[in-house]
């Protein structure tokens, strides 16, 4: 595969363009981080220095949870204002109504309170303006750290949005990134734990904050794009394959939005995307130059499936779907030769699948160093909870789970972004500015990604039967062996082929889950989308109609992407705005 000097400035262009929108607003970079740890029976009581109308009290909940009950009026003379208030999240704000003239807020803890750790609180006015606090004080038992909730005022955001604390599956991750960072056990355990890792690096680099759990994400997203232009390249040998197999998945929503939450979906389908890139040149090279060719490649892919299923087990499927092609090119191969079944069974074993074994052998070595920080923290790695009991409890969780989720949605809906029944987008965050302003973020994919290319994923497959077919009539009539598969191989488009298989193996299996799915699920799947639209942009680019199809297409992709932005970034975004963007009845947020 070469590569000239159009080629690198599309690249970074395009990553330029990405990491710049993405990074912007991505989260704050200072937030509250001192905190105090509150349990049963735990009270103090605010003094505002005068009485003032406060609208209410907003507390960031760093990790934990407690119950509440909200007094006002003086140290001798409390007046109830609410209790029985719950709260049990990580790193989040809550905001408590108050509406009182007051010059002291009460804050007791009650009996259902539970190691609540708390950063950071703050007294607002009827104009949303910050109160300024004259004091903080304790009752009963007393905090030795009570002055931790009102020193780190000036990183208080209100009202808060996602910039100022986690959302969505967030609680897990960022929780368990800073864990790691500070050798405590990990509360995620479900997922391998690189992805938790490369989160805490971004932590390590950029302090605790929302900017900082998120930046890593943005970062891999970011080099997909690079990739994906390689894969174009590699698959259709011209510019403008490469360039849209890219362009397209920059300004896909969910490669948008999946890159900047704080999860580990994007680095799956970043390695997936290097372990399926560096797969093409090996089997390409096989279609090409026979099976003698250097299996470097090979390992290569081997070695980043690996990382992938260090992150999450769900790369297994696109794994599943190059050996299938890797099998299938060596069966045809293996059909073709006139010795006995023993000989067969020996060609078929014969280089690289041999070797594939030890690849296979490396890949679960680099598995299990990622849980060397396990195991540093105090994880053994046979014994109960250890590593290897720790395989089997993460797929019985995922084998048995039973839950409900008003955002889950089914696997055959999540091409097409609507279904007849229940949600399809996923609603990650709200947070209302005003009565008429939302900071919103939902989780679908561009209709104009999405649509044309399953249309186009079809019409791949259609090709990549109809090459079969010509391949197997071809071997039909020619009768020497190295001019059969020669010819066969000829007739039989490879690109096609490996859109097709390795879409369907990625997507398909989720028929077979029983547990809730979501449509975060179909982000492996989605580079393919792009590859397939791809496949005709460089099959017709040279027909002047073909141009005008294409240039229209990607005119069509940004101009959604822009009217789409303010929801799948959470920008401020008046109500109206919002409703507009709800095309179906299942687009609800």
């Amino acid at each position: 595969m070469q590569l000239d000097k159009r080629d690198l400035i599309t690249m970074a262009l395009l990553a330029v363009v990405f990491f710049s929108v993405a990074t912007w607003n991505l989260g704050m970079t200072q937030t509250p981080v001192t905190t105090a740890q509150f349990s049963v029976g735990s009270s103090f009581y605010v003094d505002l220095g005068t009485a003032t109308t406060v609208k209410s009290v907003v507390l960031l909940l760093k990790d934990g949870s407690f119950n509440l009950a909200v007094s006002v009026g003086s140290p001798d003379n409390w007046q109830l204002v609410t209790y029985n208030l719950t709260y049990s999240d990580y790193y989040k704000w809550y905001e408590i109504g108050i509406q009182r003239d007051t010059q002291y807020v009460k804050f007791d803890f009650n009996q259902s309170a539970s190691n609540a750790e708390i950063a950071e609180m703050a007294v607002i006015g009827e104009a949303n303006q910050r109160i300024p606090i004259a004091s903080i004080n304790n009752l009963g038992s007393g905090n030795q750290n009570l002055l931790n909730l009102i020193d780190e005022q000036d990183k208080v955001q209100y009202p808060a949005t996602y910039m100022a604390q986690t959302y969505f599956d967030e609680i897990y991750f960022a929780r368990t990134a800073e864990q790691y960072l500070h050798r405590q056990w990990p509360y995620e355990w479900t997922h391998p734990p690189l992805g938790k890792l490369i989160q805490a690096s971004g932590i390590t680099v950029f302090g605790f904050s929302p900017f900082g759990w998120r930046i890593m994400g943005v970062v891999f997203a970011t080099l997909m794009i690079p990739v994906m232009y390689l894969l174009g390249k590699r698959l259709f040998g011209t510019w403008i394959g490469a360039f849209a197999s890219a362009f397209l998945l920059t300004f896909d929503f969910m490669h948008f939005t999946m890159g900047r939450m704080g999860t580990a979906d994007t680095y799956i389908v970043f390695f997936s995307l290097l372990s399926q890139l560096f797969f093409l040149i090996y089997f390409l090279n096989v279609v090409k130059n026979w099976w003698k060719t250097s299996v470097l490649p090979l390992f290569l892919a081997v070695v980043f499936f690996a990382f992938g299923f260090s992150t999450k087990w769900l790369v297994l499927y696109g794994a599943v779907g190059m050996l299938a092609l890797l099998v299938g090119l060596r069966l045809k191969d293996v059909a073709k030769l006139k010795n006995g079944l023993a000989d067969r069974f020996a060609a078929f074993f014969d280089h690289p699948f041999l070797l594939l074994f030890g690849f296979v052998a490396v890949a679960v070595g680099v598995y299990f160093v990622t849980y060397i920080p396990d195991i540093i923290i105090g994880r053994s790695f046979l014994g109960t909870n250890g590593v290897i009991d720790l395989q089997f409890a993460m797929y019985h969780y995922h084998s048995t789970l039973v839950a409900t989720h008003t955002f889950a949605s089914s696997w055959w809906s999540w091409p097409f972004i609507v279904s007849p029944h229940g949600y399809v987008p996923l609603w990650l965050a709200v947070s209302t500015l005003s009565t008429s302003v939302k900071s919103t973020i939902v989780l679908l994919g561009s209709p104009a990604v999405w649509w044309i290319g399953f249309a186009c994923i079809i019409l791949v497959t259609e090709r990549a039967v109809q090459g079969e077919e010509l391949a197997r009539s071809l071997w039909r009539r020619i009768t020497k062996k190295q001019q059969s598969i020669e010819s066969g191989r000829r007739g039989w488009d490879a690109s096609a082929t490996f859109i097709a298989v390795i879409f369907f193996f990625s997507w398909i299996p989720y028929v077979l889950i029983s547990r809730i799915t979501f449509i975060y699920h179909f982000y492996v799947s989605v580079p393919f989308l792009c590859l397939a639209s791809a496949y005709f942009i460089n099959k017709y680019w040279n027909t002047k109609k073909g141009k005008i199809i294409t240039i229209t297409f990607f005119v069509s992709v940004v101009v959604v992407f822009g009217l789409f932005y303010p929801i799948i970034s959470g920008a401020p975004t008046s109500t109206s705005w919002i409703d507009k963007l709800k095309w179906f009845p299942s687009w609800y947020f």
